[in-house]
């Protein structure tokens, strides 16, 4: 194999010719990967954000969403303040409040002393009702007695000069301001009939023994009464209904302040210038107002 003349100019001090230099390696897939992972790291940070508020939303929602957690509220002591230099006040001397005014409801109330004459609206204070009773005496005896009533509802009661006491259980008193008139004895002859000093002309029953003197006679709206005295000093009643003309006769009455008490088994009557009243036991039988009232 021939081998061709070395070309004109040919130096063969100098190499005739040099490697190639390598390719150059492409930029663009570094910077394109670049780019990538950028716009991998912007989602990444937005999908993080995008997650962070919606976990805020959620647990804000939560929170609103659970019951409220009640809360303490600590107050601070408040600072001492200064002393003051001035003395203290005095204090108030206070008054024992005034019994209220009335009268009791319950008790004996002595005319004149704890209760004035008068007349007195009544009301129970139980709901079963009340009772008064006015006296003449104070020793407990039934001839002490001289009317009585049992009250359910609201009434009167008239307490009289004449009265020792005025006894009440469970009762109310109000004063009206009314005063009672109190009739007075008159000297002068009852109208029904014809009388002497010895009682009712004409009527037996009404008229005193023999010559036993009267030392009151009355006559009610019902009744004619007649009190007489013995020759020793003793006392007998006497008494006739007009309706039925139906009597009776009692032995030794009770002179009271201003009248006579007779009592036959138990039953009481009652003489007075203002009325015959007829009880038994608490229970008032009748009650006769007297029209006149003479003493002989």
């Amino acid at each position: 194999m021939s081998i061709p003349p070395p070309p004109d100019g040919y130096d063969p001090t100098q190499p005739t010719w040099s490697a190639a230099p390598p390719p150059r390696r492409p930029k663009w897939p570094w910077a394109v990967a670049g780019a990538a992972l950028v716009a991998i790291v912007a989602a990444v940070a937005a999908l993080v954000v995008v997650l962070t508020r919606s976990s805020d939303t959620d647990r804000n929602d939560t929170v609103a969403a659970s019951p409220s957690v009640s809360t303490v509220t600590v107050t601070a002591a408040p600072t001492s303040e200064p002393e003051s230099t001035q003395a203290p006040a005095p204090a108030r001397e206070t008054k024992p409040a005034a019994p209220a005014p009335g009268l009791p409801t319950h008790g004996i109330l002595k005319v004149g002393v704890d209760i004035a004459p008068g007349e007195y609206a009544v009301r129970p204070t139980d709901p079963l009702g009340g009772y008064w009773e006015r006296l003449a005496c104070l020793t407990g005896d039934y001839t002490c007695l001289t009317a009585n009533d049992y009250v359910q509802g609201n009434s009167y009661v008239a307490v009289l000069p004449g009265d020792v006491a005025l006894r009440i259980e469970d009762l109310e008193l109000t004063p009206t301001g009314g005063s009672v008139p109190v009739p007075q004895p008159s000297r002068t002859a009852p109208s029904f009939g014809s009388t002497d000093g010895q009682g009712f002309v004409g009527v037996p029953d009404a008229r005193c023994n023999h010559t036993n003197p009267a030392v009151a006679v009355g006559q009610t709206t019902e009744s004619l009464v007649v009190v007489c005295r013995t020759g020793v000093g003793r006392y007998y009643y006497k008494g006739v209904r007009l309706s039925d003309g139906a009597a009776i006769e009692i032995d030794d009455p009770v002179e009271t302040v201003d009248g006579f008490v007779a009592t036959n088994n138990g039953v009481k009557y009652r003489i007075s210038p203002i009325s015959l009243t007829i009880t038994e036991g608490s229970t008032l039988l009748a009650e006769e107002p007297m029209l006149q009232y003479w003493l002989p």
